[in-house]
């Protein structure tokens, strides 16, 4: 008899649920160790003109994705909006892109939610190994016929271990209407 009730309720709550999931990014956990500089291009060759040290690296950012919610259907994301942004080193980089977390900050606009952490990040991914961080932002969404464009202006940096932060990337995150 005590089975047949365990089976009755393993039965009752094994519905098909989901949860809404997003591997968008971890939190950045500095070592607060030495962070080793790079040799810059004045120290390579003195009589080229450069720094000595190379500095923090200035993010290269694209690939802007917006997606909102569209309260249709039985996903259980329904009710989220997202925006996903790819960050990169410059070129002339001679780091590796995992010895750098990202700090994000909205310098301008209005936001539906609490879209960008107030912390630093990484992404440990895949793309990491391929030079790149993905990083995507969900956030609950209003309802369609409540949605307003986004138009945000977003400052994206690089953070060492030892808490050096670098310059800034300014850009501008505008959601077409149509």
């Amino acid at each position: 008899m005590k089975y047949m009730i365990c089976a009755l309720i393993v039965y009752m709550f094994s519905f098909s649920s989901e949860a809404c999931s997003y591997a968008g990014y971890y939190l950045f956990k500095p070592t607060l160790e030495r962070w080793e500089q790079h040799p810059g291009p004045k120290q390579i060759d003195e009589n080229t003109n450069g720094e000595y040290w190379e500095t923090v690296p200035t993010p290269v950012v694209g690939n802007v994705k917006i997606n909102r919610a569209t309260y249709k259907g039985s996903s259980s994301c329904k009710d989220t909006g997202d925006l996903t942004i790819v960050v990169k080193l410059p070129s002339s980089s001679t780091y590796d892109l995992d010895e750098f977390g990202v700090y994000i900050q909205v310098i301008d606009g209005d936001m539906p939610d609490t879209i960008f952490p107030d912390f630093p990040i990484m992404d440990n991914t895949i793309e990491t190994k391929e030079g790149y961080y993905s990083l995507t932002f969900p956030w609950i969404d209003h309802h369609p016929s409540e949605q307003v464009p986004l138009n945000l202006t977003i400052e994206v940096r690089f953070l060492t271990n030892e808490l050096n932060l670098g310059a800034a990337t300014t850009f501008k995150i505008e959601q077409d209407d149509s």
